[in-house]
């Protein structure tokens, strides 16, 4: 009894190391190789969830900026970002002021879907939602 129970612990054990290094694996190769969206999942950068980051990185690599116009060049894109965050939330406010309380209810419902179908980044449009 002990040796397969030796044998199964030695199996999951295995597995889990498997797993767990082509994860590691899976993770450093589309972050380092250049899969196209790989930026989409690093996490909160400083201008927020999608920040300059990904364009900026491009922007320094491919046009090989200096210190001092990356520097320039990401206080304009923050600035345009909190411009569309600006407008977003005053269509928002807007489209309220013409809903009755229950639109407004579903709105609401609507918008949190919308975020995590926005977050989720996988290039499909956030008003599909699950439809095919």
């Amino acid at each position: 009894m002990n040796g397969n129970r030796g044998l199964v612990i030695g199996m999951v054990a295995a597995l889990i190391v498997g797993l767990s290094l082509g994860l590691v694996g899976g993770i450093l190769v589309v972050r380092y190789a250049g899969v196209p969206g790989a930026h989409r999942h690093d996490g909160p950068r400083p201008g927020g969830p999608r920040g300059p980051g990904p364009m900026l990185d491009r922007m320094e690599r491919d046009l090989a900026l200096t210190p001092d116009q990356k520097d320039r060049v990401e206080k304009i894109l923050e600035e345009s970002r909190r411009g569309f965050a600006l407008v977003r939330e005053s269509t928002h406010t807007a489209i309220e002021r013409e809903l009755t309380p229950a639109q407004r209810e579903q709105w609401k419902v609507m918008e949190e879907r919308f975020q995590r179908e926005r977050r989720r980044g996988d290039g499909r449009p956030p008003w599909r939602g699950d439809r095919p």
